[in-house]
């Protein structure tokens, strides 16, 4: 037998080449995308009349010479702390470690996240990216690539900014086609606003978010007083760093309490578990689809329920997020409802009742 390395060895087939050598870097550009409300948007903390969000474009070339677009969405939110600004600085420098396999991920979601802490909102721009250009190069809408049953999804509820308690039973009224209506509260009027509300939608279903305006003593008597209007459930009454406070009002509440800017990331479910009933995700809160998805297991682990929220945002994020619906137990996904011009069709909503849609991806396009 011949040697390989003896005078009548076959050469050597050259080396295929590696797949980094040949397929183009992910290349990402972002874009300003100013998005003004239908009115003045008022929670406890304030009022806002427009969201400044970001546009991320991730732009791929295929091994069959496609060229395909993934694209995901920044809503800067500065309780969070973030801005518009810290947004755009965060995407210049995510951009260099990309790689070239978008359908690495996770691998490329570690290297974003150990890059720079917090700015969720970029990092989910990212995310959402990713799984849109992953699910345009198979084909497949994102809910199906999970194995999802869309039909399996809670209706969505329509919120109501604070207001004068007869501006908000007016919007009530007007928002009367969604079974399930979300009463912000948080001022010394609030029974007077669930007294206007009740009497102009007397058999919807009411939840209320007092958004951290409550002191513990404050949440158990507005609670108590709320008895009487047949409501599912309080999100975040007090403080979002203070857990004691509540565990205080939960130990104390005929209503489930679900925490909002008390969870942001997975790695809050442990130390909330005995304080809330449930929690409410969000993509921009915890950075992208991957990390909600692990969120939500972790707080199923922790027998929590799980609600799916949102910011102001435009189809976009809200369609990414709908995604995740038949995982949840409630949804508020109505952001882009409260905008004066979505610039993005995606999902669709009647009578609350959110419908998927099958295009690839996230499945939105540009109105």
């Amino acid at each position: 037998m011949t040697s390989q390395s003896g005078r009548g060895a076959s050469p050597r087939p050259s080396p295929t080449p590696r797949y980094h050598e040949r397929v183009p870097a992910l290349e990402l550009t972002h874009e300003r995308m100013d998005l003004p409300f239908k009115g003045a948007w008022t929670i406890s903390r304030g009022t806002r009349r427009a969201a400044e969000n970001v546009l991320v474009r991730l732009r791929w070339r295929a091994l069959d010479g496609r060229e395909v677009e993934g694209l995901g969405e920044a809503a800067p939110y500065a309780f969070y702390g973030e801005v518009r600004g810290t947004v755009e600085a965060c995407l210049d420098e995510f951009s260099g470690l990309l790689g070239d396999d978008p359908f690495a991920i996770d691998a490329i979601m570690q290297r974003v996240e150990a890059r720079i802490r917090h700015n969720t909102g970029a990092k989910a721009a990212i995310d959402l990216a990713l799984h849109d250009l992953v699910g345009k190069l198979l084909g497949q809408p994102l809910w199906r690539l999970w194995g999802l049953d869309p039909i399996l999804s809670p209706v969505t509820s329509f919120s109501i900014g604070l207001d004068e308690p007869e501006e908000m039973a007016r919007k009530a009224r007007d928002a009367a086609a969604f079974p399930i209506l979300k009463i912000k509260l948080g001022t010394v009027r609030d029974l007077d606003i669930m007294e206007a509300i009740r009497d102009a939608v007397p058999g919807h279903r009411l939840v209320v978010d007092a958004n951290a305006a409550w002191t513990p003593k404050q949440a158990v008597r507005r609670i108590l007083d709320l008895r009487d209007f047949k409501i599912d459930f309080v999100e975040q009454p007090v403080a979002a760093d203070d857990l004691d406070g509540l565990r205080y009002v939960r130990e104390r509440s005929s209503f489930p309490i679900i925490a909002d800017e008390s969870c942001a990331t997975e790695e809050d479910i442990p130390r909330l578990a005995g304080c809330v009933d449930g929690v409410n995700v969000k993509l921009m809160k915890c950075g992208g689809l991957r990390r909600a998805r692990r969120l939500i297991a972790a707080a199923r682990a922790h027998h929590l329920t799980v609600m799916g929220g949102c910011l102001i945002e435009s189809s976009l994020a809200i369609t990414a997020a709908a995604h995740l619906l038949p995982l949840l137990d409630y949804a508020d996904l109505d952001g882009h409802l409260h905008l004066a011009q979505d610039p993005f069709d995606g999902v669709s909503c009647e009578g609350g009742k959110l419908t998927l849609p099958e295009r690839p991806g996230i499945g939105v396009v540009a109105r």
